[in-house]
């Protein structure tokens, strides 16, 4: 582990996620609806090919100390009628521009806690996809699930519609750290909810843990990364907690004091490696790992990875349609996110109007750079005669920059520059976020002063 300890401490630094390319911060603010209509129109051109969906639910009982995410706290369930209404009125603004491309590959439900809602209402909300789009044999379905307000009847609710993975938060199942992070989870919450998805059927069950977490030990991470593996999950995310007090004002609650070192944050992100790669799963990037009978691990050994802004995924849409405070959309060239403040979202619906936030027109120089850093995200090559074919253009001419920045790391054993291509070694794959980042045309001028999450 001390080559990969030495390697972290090269490239642990804050850098993009490229879900998408470019990234929201490069994006414009008041992007104009004409040209979010103008891009549905063109995409309801092409019937023939499969959508991706996302739905952000926003609501939470309560606030956990450590969440970054766009959440509306509201322990009375009051909101969600008008939520609900406007998520109708959404729906069918998009639809009225799509014509007779309905065929959904992906659908995914985040939040906030999607499972705030009830069972009837989660059925009411999924029959709103239903009634509109035709989801193709072996579509994923999937949604985030917080065990700790699971109500009995919302699991067998969500397999009965056909939802077919569940991503379960669980962070750390120590006693200590839960309270430090307010959420107040139990091992018997993990336990039961996972037994459920299992005699239920559902075909996958992702666990997310965070290392860095206040109060957090080698011991008790430890324990946390051995009882979870006794469940045998199916993927495994291990995100890194970003304590950013200044950004969000909740996390204040938290004493600097109780975080582990810098030193101890880097160990136990080692420990997480080196526990799941003896349970014998794939990693994949930085911060996910895969049960190897899972697609998504098979997918990395065939470079057939697909990225998009839910993540990396073994099958996805040509096109993503976001709904929701905060969502993206990315179809015919235009991306759009959607106002995060649910009141402002829930305005510009009623009032007839997609609730644009911000957005971005990719020029052809962004399709090439999202296709290079996405192509290398999944298939962790590129090789010149692809992009010659594709783009028509003279990849190592184009991108010399980028080329002599990845042969600076050509000693490290994370990447080979070959007269070919770029060749991400196995061991670079872990570090592929940062490997790509020479291809970024905005990176440079956004930097420093923009939040990126570190890349470890």
């Amino acid at each position: 582990m001390s080559q990969l300890a030495d390697l972290i401490r090269r490239y642990d630094r804050p850098g993009p996620r490229y879900t998408g390319y470019p990234m929201p911060p490069a994006w414009t603010d008041d992007f104009p609806e004409p040209e979010v209509l103008a891009a549905l129109d063109r995409a309801a051109a092409r019937e023939d090919e499969a959508l991706s969906l996302y739905l952000h639910i926003p609501f939470c009982p309560r606030r956990c100390a450590y969440c970054g995410c766009n959440v509306v706290v509201s322990p009375q369930y009051d909101p969600v009628e008008a939520y609900l209404a406007a998520v109708t009125k959404e729906l069918d603004l998009v639809c009225s521009h799509l014509g007779n491309r309905r065929k959904a590959l992906q659908l995914h439900w985040g939040g906030g806690t999607p499972t705030y809602l009830t069972a009837a209402d989660l059925k009411r909300t999924f029959q709103l996809f239903k009634d509109r789009f035709a989801f193709l044999p072996g579509a994923e379905i999937a949604i985030e699930v917080d065990p700790t307000f699971l109500e009995a009847d919302q699991l067998p609710a969500l397999r009965e519609l056909g939802f077919n993975r569940v991503s379960f938060g669980v962070q750390d199942l120590d006693e200590g750290v839960q309270a430090l992070i307010t959420r107040g989870q139990t091992w018997e919450h993990t336990l039961t909810a996972m037994r459920q998805c299992r005699e239920l059927g559902f075909e996958g069950v992702n666990l997310d843990l965070v290392y860095g977490l206040p109060g957090q030990t080698m011991d008790t991470f430890r324990r946390t990364l051995e009882s979870t593996l006794e469940l045998s999950p199916d993927r495994m995310a291990i995100y890194g907690f970003a304590y950013l007090p200044s950004i969000m004002p909740f996390q204040r609650s938290i004493p600097a004091e109780t975080l582990p070192t810098p030193e101890g944050r880097l160990d136990l992100f080692l420990l997480a490696n080196e526990i799941l790669e003896k349970a014998g799963y794939v990693p994949i990037g930085m911060d996910h790992f895969a049960h190897p009978n899972d697609p998504m691990a098979k997918a990395v050994q065939e470079g057939r990875l697909i990225r998009n802004f839910m993540g990396y995924a073994v099958s996805a849409g040509s096109d993503l349609l976001g709904f929701g405070p905060s969502a993206i959309s990315n179809v015919a060239g235009v991306y759009a996110q959607n106002e995060k403040i649910l009141s402002k979202w829930e305005h510009s619906i009623r009032d007839g109007h997609l609730a644009i936030h911000k957005g971005h027109r990719l020029s052809e120089d962004d399709e090439l750079r999202r296709w290079v850093i996405h192509h290398l995200m999944g298939h962790f090559e590129l090789k010149w005669a692809d992009l010659q074919q594709r783009f028509g253009v003279d990849g190592p001419v184009l991108f010399a920059d980028a080329v002599i920045q990845l042969e600076a790391e050509v000693p490290q054993g994370t990447v080979e520059v070959r007269p070919e291509g770029i060749f991400i070694t196995h061991l670079g794959r872990r570090f592929v976020r940062n490997l790509v980042q020479p291809f970024d045309a905005y990176l440079a001028k956004l930097s420093a002063k923009t939040p990126f999450s570190r890349t470890v």
